[in-house]
C-alpha cells in the first residue's frame, strides 16, 4: 500500500464501528419501545382485572349479607356471629378497594408504579375477601346438609310468600299516590316494582311446588328451597325500593318547604347587606346573587307541573351557594360559619337523598352495574362520613355538596350501565 493511502484501513475500521454503534442504538431504542408497550399492555390488563374482580367481589359481599340474614333466620344469630363479623370486615376492605379504584379513574396523573400498586392491592383485597367468605359459605352449606328441616322450611316459605303477595296491593297504592304527587321521573326506577315482585313471587311458588314434590318423595329439596328463598328476596327488594323511594320523596318535600323559608330569609338579609355595602363590586355581586336566588324561589314554587322535590332542592342549594358567596365578602368569620351551619342541614339532606336514590338503583340492578358507578357510590359514602364528622361547618358544607355530585354521577353511570332490563350482566 502506498504511503498516500495509509489512512484507508483506519477509515474502514472506524466506519464499520460507527455503523455498528448506530445500529446498536436503533436496536436498543426499538427494544425499549417494545418493552414500554409491553409494560403498558400488562398494566392495562391488570387494571381491567382489578375492575372485574371488584365487581364480582362487591356482588359476593352483597350476596353474603343476604346469606347472613337467611342463616340467622335458620340457625339463630349466635350461629352466624362470626360470619356477620367477616362480612362487615369485608365491607370495610371493599371501601378501601373502591377508594383505590376511584384514584385510578380520577383526572390526577399517576405514575405507572402507583397504578400497578393500587391495582395489585385491589386484586389482593378482593382475593382475601373471596377466600374468607368462601370458608363461611362452605361451613353453612355443610351445616344445612345436616340440619335442614325441609318440611318446616316449606311451611315458613309458604307463609312468607303469602305475606309478601299481600303487600303488593299496598305498594301499588303507594305508587298511585306518588303518581299524583310527584313528577314521574322521581320514581321511574321503581314504577314496575309490583310487576317484578309478582313475577318473582310466581317463580318462588313454582320452586316451592317442586320442593314439596321432592319432600314428599323424600328426595333432596334444598336446591328448590334455596331458589324459592332467592325469588322471595327479589320480590321483597322490589317492594322495599318503592317504600324507600316514597319515604325519600316525602322527606325531600318537607325539607324543600324548610329550604324555601331559609332562602327567603337569606334574600331579605341580602337586601340589607347590599344597601349598606360600600364597595361597588360587592353591591353588584350581591345584586346578582339576589337575582339568582329570587329566580330559583320562583321556579321551585311553580305549581303548573308535578314537582321533583330533590331537583328543586338542588336548584335552591346552588342558588343559596351563589348568594352566600356574594355575601361572604361583607360578612365576618362568625357570620360565615353561622350561615354555613344553617345551609349544612339542607346540603346533608340532599347528599343523603342522592345517595339513597343511587344505592337503591344499584342494589336493584347489581348484575348490570359496572365498577365505575359502584366506585362513585363508595366514594360518596366515604365523603359523607367525612362531612358528618367535620368540625368546621364551612368544610362540611363543601364536602356535602361534593357528595351530592358524586352520588348523582354514580346514579347516572349505573343507569347507563344497566340499560334495558334484558341487557346481559356486567362482569
Amino acid at each position: 500500500m502506498t504511503d498516500g493511502l495509509w489512512w484507508v484501513p483506519s477509515l474502514i475500521v472506524f466506519g464499520t464501528a460507527g455503523i455498528a454503534v448506530a445500529v446498536g442504538i436503533r436496536l436498543g431504542a426499538a427494544r425499549r419501545r417494545r418493552l414500554g408497550a409491553a409494560r403498558q399492555d400488562a398494566l392495562a390488563a391488570l387494571q381491567q382485572q382489578a375492575g372485574i374482580t371488584l365487581v364480582r367481589t362487591d356482588d359476593l359481599v352483597h350476596s353474603a349479607e343476604d346469606e347472613v340474614a337467611f342463616a340467622a333466620a335458620e340457625f339463630g344469630d349466635a350461629a352466624v356471629k362470626d360470619f356477620a363479623r367477616t362480612v362487615a370486615s369485608a365491607r370495610e376492605q371493599l371501601r378501601e378497594a373502591f377508594h383505590l379504584h376511584q384514584k385510578l379513574g380520577d383526572e390526577t396523573p399517576d405514575s405507572e408504579s402507583q397504578r400497578r400498586r393500587w391495582s395489585e392491592r385491589i386484586v389482593e383485597l378482593c382475593t382475601e375477601i373471596d377466600h374468607r367468605i368462601g370458608e363461611h359459605t362452605a361451613n353453612l352449606d355443610a351445616r344445612r346438609s345436616l340440619e335442614r328441616n325441609a318440611p318446616d322450611r316449606l311451611s315458613e316459605l309458604r307463609e312468607a310468600i303469602t305475606a309478601t303477595e299481600g303487600q303488593v296491593p299496598e305498594i301499588e297504592s303507594t305508587l298511585g299516590r306518588l303518581a299524583s304527587t310527584y313528577a314521574p321521573s322521581t320514581f321511574a326506577s321503581v314504577a314496575d316494582a309490583p310487576t317484578r315482585a309478582r313475577d318473582a313471587l310466581a317463580e318462588a311458588r313454582a320452586a316451592l311446588a317442586q320442593a314439596e314434590l321432592r319432600v314428599s318423595a323424600r328426595a333432596a329439596s334444598s336446591e328448590y328451597l334455596d331458589d324459592a328463598s332467592q325469588h322471595l328476596l327479589t320480590a321483597r327488594h322490589a317492594l322495599d325500593g318503592v317504600t324507600r323511594t316514597a319515604s325519600g320523596l316525602d322527606s325531600a318535600s318537607v325539607e324543600l318547604t324548610a329550604s324555601i323559608g331559609r332562602i327567603q330569609s337569606s334574600v331579605e338579609d341580602a337586601w340589607s347587606q347590599r344597601d349598606t355595602a360600600d364597595v361597588p363590586d360587592a353591591v353588584n355581586a350581591i345584586s346578582a346573587g339576589i337575582a339568582i336566588a329570587s329566580g330559583a324561589l320562583t321556579r321551585v314554587s311553580d305549581h303548573s307541573t308535578l314537582p321533583d322535590p330533590l331537583a328543586r332542592l338542588d336548584l335552591l342549594s346552588e342558588a343559596e351557594f351563589r348568594l352566600d358567596s356574594a355575601l361572604s365578602t361583607a360578612r365576618s368569620r362568625k357570620q360565615r360559619i353561622d350561615s354555613a351551619r344553617e345551609a349544612l342541614r339542607g346540603a346533608l339532606f340532599s347528599a343523603r337523598s342522592h345517595l339513597g336514590v343511587a344505592s337503591t338503583f344499584i342494589a336493584a340492578n347489581r348484575s348490570r352495574v359496572g365498577p365505575d358507578a359502584r366506585t362513585r357510590l363508595a366514594e360518596a359514602e366515604r365523603q359523607l362520613a367525612l362531612a358528618e364528622a367535620a368540625d368546621d361547618p364551612v368544610d362540611a358544607l363543601d364536602i356535602a355538596r361534593r357528595v351530592s355530585r358524586l352520588a348523582q354521577d354514580a346514579d347516572a353511570l349505573a343507569r347507563y350501565d344497566a340499560g334495558p332490563r334484558n341487557a346481559p350482566p356486567k362482569h
